[in-house]
């Protein structure tokens, strides 16, 4: 099979150093395997884009010299596809219409985690209902690259995923899932905090194509006060003024152990070390390392 990996950022702000180790794992492990890498700009959730974010992250992984293959694709542009895999899903009667409210569900499940209450109600599609995915009553599991064996009871860890919004905009999981398998992605490298977003993802891919993909999930990055660092947390943004210093953290984080030398060297001369000596099996297994802000 040959190796197809994306990076697929939300236009909601700036890239920050996070951001950075998730877009340099899954760049550098494509092209370790001659596969290759593509840029998508998840923008479905309009509320959320901010003006200018999108064009300001390409132009920062351009700074950093990521080269990707084909043309950006934007969530915001393939409305169509994703209604047509909601038909499919609900032809298959692998979805189901939902009018629970967040307060109602919170009063269910004291984490909020939606447990098949309408799934035989047998609701008609209506523009105050959400549409959720049934997930299966028995264990999931899969082979992730880094973490190793992982396993989840659906039932109690992910519940019946939203996969369209009563307000009509897509879910996340569904989105994620049809772009990858329209993009023919075969290799998901990113972070720990979408492991169990996995096992949605791979839910919908099965339901629809047959098809399951590979993941590898790293360590997250933290704050000195143990916080994840992202776009919601205000987290600072990559300065393509530093991009040389900057890349050399990422590969020091992900335990690739670049030489101290290499903190002075040009920018084209950290990649062309590290597409040399990439390793992903180096990457610790750790759910969260703390990095000086």
């Amino acid at each position: 099979m040959a190796y197809v990996g994306r990076f697929a950022p939300s236009p909601s702000g700036p890239l920050h150093f996070g951001s950075l180790i998730a877009a340099t794992a899954s760049y550098l492990d494509a092209r370790h395997r001659h596969g290759q890498w593509l840029v998508r700009i998840d923008d479905i959730d309009r509320p959320r884009v901010v003006s200018g974010a999108s064009q300001q992250i390409l132009q920062t992984l351009e700074a950093y010299g990521f080269q990707w293959d084909g043309e950006v694709v934007y969530q915001s542009q393939r409305l169509s596809l994703y209604q047509d895999a909601i038909s499919q899903l609900i032809q298959q009667k692998q979805a189901f219409f939902c009018d629970c409210s967040r307060k109602q569900i919170f009063q269910r499940h004291p984490q909020g985690l939606y447990q098949g209450f309408c799934r035989t109600r047998q609701l008609r599609d209506d523009a105050n209902h959400a549409l959720r995915f049934a997930v299966p009553h028995h264990s999931l599991h899969y082979q992730d690259l880094i973490q190793g064996n992982v396993i989840i009871d659906p039932q109690t860890e992910l519940g019946d995923f939203v996969i369209r919004r009563a307000d009509g905009v897509m879910g996340y999981h569904l989105v994620c899932a049809v772009d990858d398998l329209a993009q023919g992605i075969t290799h998901v490298i990113r972070g720990c905090d979408l492991l169990v977003s996995g096992f949605a993802q791979r839910l919908i891919s099965q339901a629809l194509a047959g098809r399951e993909l590979i993941y590898g999930h790293h360590p997250l990055a933290m704050s000195r006060e143990h916080i994840k660092l992202s776009k919601s947390a205000d987290s600072p943004p990559i300065d393509p003024l530093q991009a040389p210093a900057t890349l050399w953290r990422a590969l020091a984080f992900l335990n690739q152990q670049p030489p101290i030398e290499l903190q002075n060297a040009t920018l084209n001369e950290i990649w062309q070390w590290a597409f040399q000596h990439w390793s992903l099996a180096d990457i610790p297994q750790r759910a969260d390392i703390e990095v000086a802000p």
